[in-house]
């Protein structure tokens, strides 16, 4: 059996605590050492090896601003920008994803190509070097395949007539535990409705439903979330001109989620923001009657987990009502 497949995955291979303090302080309790981590952020829009693959429009923006977000945003610097590596295939769209592209190079961070063979080489490399102190970041924008319970990631050297020469999603977070990363962060969005350029307009694939995104029993700490629930679809948004669901997780991180007692978003409030947004958006643009518009699992106290820090009134995000 063949489909296509979305998922958005956070594996936090971490033991999550609620914090205290300053941002610093989070970092300083937990062990996290910005200089010790690392984070590859995969944005693939075109894709050169097959002229009949849709472009993705919002992928290279999806990397970036996500990349913007968790190393140069004040709130919530996981990795130095020095260790960071970008992996594209296009440019942003937006004039703002551009301006960040750029000041994410001058901070240190490094442009690589984005073929399967680039992807794996920075997968196993990055792994290796992250300290007993860090986290490691990894991000994946672009279309998906799901064959048999095996979920292949398209690559700007993919060929979908040969999708399993692609990178899979076991296949990364295997490198990243083999390579003894105690603590590692993984959003994959990879799935949207039209995946070939020579559909009607408006004309889903069918090909391109959910999966059901299973957990591994092995791996601890674990919070799964996908980008659509199973038998459903993720989109693009083309007034945010982001993904529906990157965008959202990216608002919710900038103070658009609850904040805890201590003033920190944790998993588990950032799963609440996306949950009810994405919803509001899928019932207003796609389905009225939709019930749910993600899937999210988590293993162990990691739901605690500090990912930003919103200790300020005037931290205030650009907010979208829930309806």
């Amino acid at each position: 059996m063949r489909q296509l497949f979305c998922v958005f995955v956070a594996l936090l291979c971490a033991n999550a605590g609620a914090g205290v303090g300053r941002w610093s302080e989070v970092n300083a309790a937990k062990n996290i050492d910005p200089k010790e981590g690392a984070a590859l952020f995969v944005g693939i829009s075109i894709f050169p090896w097959d002229k009949t693959l849709a472009t993705v429009p919002y992928a290279v923006d999806d990397a970036v601003d996500l990349a913007y977000e968790l190393t140069m945003e004040p709130r919530s610097p996981l990795v130095d920008a020095k260790r960071v590596v970008l992996a594209l295939s296009g440019e942003p769209q937006k004039a703002e994803s551009q301006e960040k592209l750029k000041k994410l190079l001058a901070a240190g961070a490094a442009r690589h190509d984005a073929t399967t063979e680039d992807i794996l080489a920075q997968l196993e490399s990055q792994s290796r070097s992250v300290g007993s102190s860090g986290i490691y970041i990894a991000a994946f924008a672009t279309h998906g395949v799901s064959d048999d319970g095996i979920q292949y990631l398209l690559t700007a050297s993919s060929m979908l007539e040969h999708y399993r020469r692609s990178l899979t999603e076991a296949e990364i977070r295997e490198t990243i535990s083999r390579n003894g990363v105690a603590r590692s962060l993984i959003f994959i969005d990879a799935c949207r409705e039209r995946l070939v350029k020579d559909r009607r307009n408006g004309d889903v694939d069918p090909r391109s439903v959910a999966t059901f995104f299973r957990s591994v029993g092995r791996i601890t700490g674990q919070v799964v979330f996908s980008a659509a629930p199973g038998g459903g679809y993720a989109y693009d948004d083309e007034e945010r001109r982001n993904g529906v669901f990157t965008a959202t997780v990216i608002e919710g991180l900038h103070c658009g989620a609850r904040a805890n007692a201590e003033g920190f978003i944790t998993v588990d409030t950032l799963h609440s923001y996306v949950e009810s947004h994405v919803l509001a958006w899928l019932q207003e643009h796609k389905n009225r009657d939709a019930k749910t518009a993600t899937q999210w699992t988590s293993e162990g106290n990691s739901k605690d987990l500090p990912l930003s820090i919103c200790v300020s009134g005037t931290a205030k995000a650009s907010q979208r009502p829930a309806r």
